[in-house]
């Protein structure tokens, strides 16, 4: 015979109420001692699939990640907000991806902490200028770490930010140019194996998957594709230069890196 009392301890609804009751104790015990109890006997815990200790930490674990990432972009725009007002020089010439070697009255931007930038800022979120605020943006091997959607976008905000006739200059490796190499088994004569330490490379196809793969890149780009991407950002002024040559002063000599190979300047 099942008496009232039984039946109420047999339900659902009462299994759900104790699973909150060992919430509610487990959290006054503390993390730690949650997490322990929780692999050693994980059947005192898991009385319903509803709150599942392992699904609850699990979501935990994500929702703090969310909020720390929100925090983070948050302290990056108030950052960025201070860092602008405190820069007198206008229209702005923005140096993106400066890592170590910013330019002088220049806006530096890189992500990096350890980088030597004014703003620490992820260009994911936009750029943080107003519309027609600068009249020269420049990068050098930044774009082929960007995925190509975000590379497109990151385009598009360079295209909003510069007022009319101002200029973006982006320099990078040349897919061309890897390729020819791999092609004409010119591969071993390259600088830069030497100098970043990649003389370990043995054959051309080693060598093409290393440039494709290698710091990070997402998508590397010919003439072809660069100029493609630039149009689907708004840009139809485009013309391919050579290493340090401007027709701006402010974009001469720019370039740090030998083995930038594909350069372009982009009009508005």
């Amino acid at each position: 015979m099942v008496v009232a009392g039984d039946e109420i301890c047999a339900s659902p609804l009462f299994a759900r109420a104790a699973d909150v009751a060992r919430l509610i104790w487990c959290t006054k015990r503390g993390l730690r001692d949650t997490v322990n109890e929780m692999l050693l006997y994980p059947e005192r815990l898991m009385v319903s699939k509803y709150l599942d200790p392992l699904r609850i930490l699990t979501g935990m674990g994500r929702r703090a990640s969310a909020l720390s990432m929100q925090l983070a972009k948050k302290k990056r725009r108030e950052d960025a907000k201070v860092a602008l007002s405190r820069f007198a020089l206008r229209p702005l010439n923005v140096n993106i991806g400066c890592g170590g070697q910013p330019f002088k009255d220049w806006l530096n931007l890189d992500l990096d902490s350890e980088a030597k930038a004014d703003i620490i800022w992820n260009v994911t979120d936009g750029l943080p200028f107003a519309s027609g605020a600068c009249a020269f943006i420049y990068c050098e091997h930044f774009l082929e770490h960007l995925a190509i959607e975000d590379g497109v976008r990151f385009l598009a905000e360079c295209h909003r930010s510069l007022q009319e006739r101002g200029v973006v200059r982006i320099g990078m490796p040349s897919a061309q140019e890897i390729v020819r190499h791999y092609f004409e088994s010119d591969w071993a004569n390259q600088p830069w194996l030497e100098k970043y330490g990649f003389t370990w490379i043995k054959t051309r196809a080693e060598y093409i998957n290393v440039c494709f793969r290698e710091w990070g890149h997402q998508w590397l780009y010919d003439v072809e594709e660069l100029q493609r991407r630039l149009r689907e950002a708004g840009f139809t002024q485009i013309e391919i230069v050579k290493w340090g040559e401007s027709r701006h002063f402010e974009l001469r000599n720019r370039e740090t890196r030998i083995e930038t190979l594909l350069i372009c300047e982009a009009t508005k």
